[in-house]
């Protein structure tokens, strides 16, 4: 058995991908034991989800892995639709969302997990590999879970909790709560890690839409392109069903891209179908889903392999304070809600993507092209796409007391990022305040001693007296305004409907 201290893990973690093991960091970081089981005997080396959107860089550098991704990174700052001659039709920037990453990370997804997992191994884990799940269920106040090694051996554990991340075909989610539901997209596309003669530059990703169908090329480390090629014609996958080949490759980017674009070779290539589905529920009381597990979404918008990471994100600082002793049954239950609510979202935007993508192709087809978006429209969608926008507003450990009447509300509005949440760097609640005597918080501070950090002033604020609730995670959990005596009460009773004082 292997884990942060030992062999007495409380949580079992299915699955060493970059969902699984970044939910592994994060708890071993809190201290929490915690043991990874990957049914695959050694790690793959396949392309995969490579990008890694500006939210989620943000969460990295709190994990103090951010600088590692960018150093082993491509930066992308642009994603560009180009008709077959490589001509411009249309480009989005990163570096308008005003997060300090003002670019995607693009990189193998085995280059993600080796950061992750090496990462794990500082903090004392490790992961077992050849190690199947054949069964989990919920028994007492905890979880069983059967497993059994590649050389047949059999084991049987119990565990406080379970955090399922073992992918679209997870045995989790079948167990305890069913089959992934929604749609399955038209069609059938082709993902291949590949090296192009193209000229196309190297800061961005470049949608070629043509009347055959769309080209995506992404670039990667080492002169290499992570490429989606769609609309596959019934002859393409004849073709491709007998050997994904360089030849066979070729054939279908020259279909839609004649002459601008020379493949000159090929790693890792696979055929695939697109979804747009989630699991019925995504946690229980003592078992969790991230990631593909839970959800599925168009690759169009590289939102997937970062919503499982947001997934670990929300849950290892809630469940690290659950099993401390220091949290109610409310705080591990509200990431389910949370995490249904991100979901649909991380979906919407997928789809919405998704649709432009064919309706690129649609253009190039009819020659009638659809009207730009609005400037609002588009900076918004290019917030979402950059993890940046989701919101928890309505989540049950959300809320406030007062109405702020200054133009900084927004910044600061409950369940909302807190675009400052990165300079906070302690695993903490924060409490932001502004224009309040340290006096009147003296007894708030002593009674959350070691779960909150009380701060001030707030630089953010605009002088109205005020008291802010920064999670963990970085989202607002309350706001207070005024910060009088009432205001103070109702901030209490908040922190105390799921944290227990010391």
């Amino acid at each position: 058995m292997t884990g942060v201290a030992g062999s007495a893990a409380s949580v079992l973690v299915i699955g060493a991908g970059p969902a699984g093991l970044f939910a592994a960091v994060q708890l071993a970081r809190l201290g929490v034991p915690v043991r990874v089981v990957e049914r695959e005997p050694e790690p793959h080396r396949q392309a995969r989800a490579t990008a890694l959107q500006p939210g989620t860089l943000e969460i990295l550098a709190q994990a103090g892995l951010a600088d590692e991704f960018a150093g082993s990174a491509m930066h992308l700052e642009f994603a560009r639709v180009l008709d077959p001659a490589l001509n411009l039709v249309a480009e989005m920037t990163l570096a308008s969302t005003g997060s300090r990453w003002g670019f995607q990370c693009s990189l193998p997804q085995w280059r993600t997990e080796q950061i992750l997992a090496s990462r794990l191994g500082e903090l004392g884990g490790a992961v077992e590999r050849g190690t199947e799940v054949v069964s989990v269920r919920e028994h007492g106040d905890g979880m069983r879970t059967q497993l059994r090694r590649a050389d047949g051996t059999a084991e049987q554990v119990e565990t406080g909790w379970v955090i399922g991340a073992g992918g679209a075909h997870s045995v989790t989610r079948q167990a305890l709560t069913g089959e992934l539901a929604g749609e399955t997209y038209p069609g059938t596309a082709l993902a291949a890690d590949v090296q192009v003669a193209a000229g196309l530059p190297r800061d961005g990703s470049a949608l070629i839409a043509s009347p055959e169908g769309y080209v995506l090329l992404a670039p990667l480390p080492d002169d290499r392109w992570i490429t989606f090629i769609g609309d596959l014609q019934d002859d393409e996958m004849e073709l491709l069903a007998r050997d994904i080949s360089p030849a066979a490759v070729t054939a279908c980017i020259r279909r839609r891209v004649p002459a601008a674009v020379q493949l000159t070779g090929i790693g890792w290539a696979s055929t695939f179908r697109m979804h747009r589905r989630m699991a019925p529920r995504l946690a229980g009381e003592h078992w969790f889903l991230l990631g593909d597990a839970g959800h599925l979404s168009s690759p169009f918008g590289g939102e997937g392999l970062n919503s499982g990471l947001h997934d670990a994100h929300n849950l290892a600082w809630k469940l690290a304070l659950e099993i401390r002793g220091r949290a109610r049954p409310a705080l591990v239950r509200s990431y389910a809600p949370e995490r249904d609510a991100a979901a649909r979202h991380v979906l919407e935007t997928s789809d919405r993507v998704h649709q432009m993508a064919h309706a690129a192709v649609d253009a190039a087809r009819t020659g009638v092209t659809a009207a730009p978006l609005p400037a609002a429209e588009a900076a918004a969608l290019t917030r979402a796409r950059a993890m940046l926008d989701v919101s928890y507003r309505d989540s049950p450990i959300t809320g406030q007391y007062g109405q702020p009447r200054g133009q900084g509300a927004a910044a600061t509005a409950p369940g909302r990022r807190y675009t400052r949440w990165p300079a906070l760097t302690s695993q903490a609640h924060h409490l932001l305040l502004q224009g309040v005597e340290p006096g009147d918080f003296a007894w708030f501070g002593d009674r959350w001693a070691g779960l909150v950090d009380v701060l001030r002033p707030d630089a953010s604020a605009d002088g109205e007296p005020s008291a802010v609730l920064i999670r963990p995670d970085g989202y607002t959990g309350f706001r207070a305004t005024p910060a009088d005596a009432a205001g103070l009460a109702a901030l209490d009773a908040h922190l105390s409907s799921y944290l227990i004082p010391g």
